[in-house]
């Protein structure tokens, strides 16, 4: 673009010269003599007392001048409003499109944070910060808040999950009780307080919940769980489905794995032979077309934590998932994973 141009939008009243008369000006010539009789001149940059105008515009248009200001745009663009939000129940539904009768792919726990990724009515599409899970959930159920995207968004990571069915909170600043479930954060490193979107909560117990890391049990944290229903798109204390589950052991184990059991098949190298594997390897199933349905953690002593019908610990082998309960193989071996 002509710098011209750009003095024109900046300094509407003048009526500028071409460049070619700038060029033929040297700065060198200016001095106080032809400065005389030049009156003062101001606009949108404030006032500028006693500068020729020829001199003004080659400072303007010189490549210095427009490098300094190219870099302020370039820092004001980059200088974005990013909507995050939260909720404050137990869990609400991720739904694939917007609307009360659409399926459930996945939870928004308590605790968990998103980005707004656009509004349609009384609903937002959302994409889950924890593992980019991307669908709709009501507008009513949430919390919101701005930020520019060169602030902190908060913690790089949860300090607490909790791994009981159901744990209760006081919401001080409501004044109420909450019941939060399995796969909930505790976003706070001050043990049983926490300032979160504007309301203070209070753990009434710190029981069950656990600081993620490579310590964490499977078999211990599955203990608690057994029984579980099996959920479409569950992921919390009140039900799983199979990836849900898996992904929550993980998570408590320090490892982020994606949301869906084909992505998370995806992940790190294979194991060959039963006799190789160890306590937290992942094992997936097929059906009769060879696509991957249903994923495992495996526990020591060659069990299963999967959720079927419910969340269950079975036996597992070459063959598959064998269900004590049923007295039968109910999903047939595909591969298994370490990652």
């Amino acid at each position: 673009m002509h710098p011209g141009l750009v003095l024109g939008i900046l300094i509407p009243e003048l009526s500028l010269p071409g460049k070619h008369e700038v060029d033929q000006q040297n700065s060198n010539d200016i001095n106080q003599n032809n400065l005389d009789g030049i009156p003062e001149f101001g606009n949108a940059f404030g006032p500028v007392h006693g500068v020729k105008l020829k001199y003004l515009l080659q400072l303007l248009t010189s490549p210095l001048y427009f490098c300094s200001k190219a870099c302020k745009l370039h820092k004001l663009l980059e200088t974005q409003i990013m909507t995050k939000g939260t909720t404050f129940h137990a869990f609400i539904p991720i739904r694939f499109e917007p609307g009360n009768t659409s399926v459930m792919i996945s939870q928004l726990l308590f605790g968990e944070e998103f980005t707004l990724r656009e509004k349609s009515g009384n609903w937002l599409s959302i994409s889950l910060d924890f593992d980019g899970t991307e669908g709709w959930v009501a507008k009513e159920f949430v919390e919101l808040r701005e930020l520019e995207n060169e602030k902190k968004m908060g913690l790089s990571g949860p300090v607490c999950l909790a791994s009981l069915p159901s744990s209760t909170i006081l919401d001080l600043t409501m004044g109420q009780q909450r019941i939060i479930p399995a796969g909930a954060v505790w976003n706070s490193e001050r043990n049983n307080s926490m300032l979160w979107y504007g309301h203070n909560f209070e753990l009434l117990s710190s029981e069950g919940f656990i600081k993620p890391g490579a310590n964490t049990n499977p078999r211990e944290v599955g203990k608690r769980i057994v029984s579980l229903p099996h959920i479409p798109g569950g992921r919390s204390g009140f039900g799983f489905d199979g990836p849900g589950l898996v992904q929550l052991i993980c998570r408590m184990m320090g490892k982020n794995i994606p949301r869906y059991c084909q992505q998370q098949a995806e992940l790190g190298s294979t194991i060959n032979f039963m006799t190789e594997v160890k306590e937290g390897d992942l094992a997936f199933f097929d059906n009769e077309e060879s696509e991957i349905i249903h994923v495992g953690i495996i526990l020591d002593d060659g069990n299963i934590l999967h959720s079927g019908t419910s969340v269950s610990i079975d036996l597992l082998d070459h063959h598959g998932i064998y269900s004590n309960e049923q007295k039968k193989y109910t999903h047939k071996l595909r591969v298994i994973k370490r990652i």
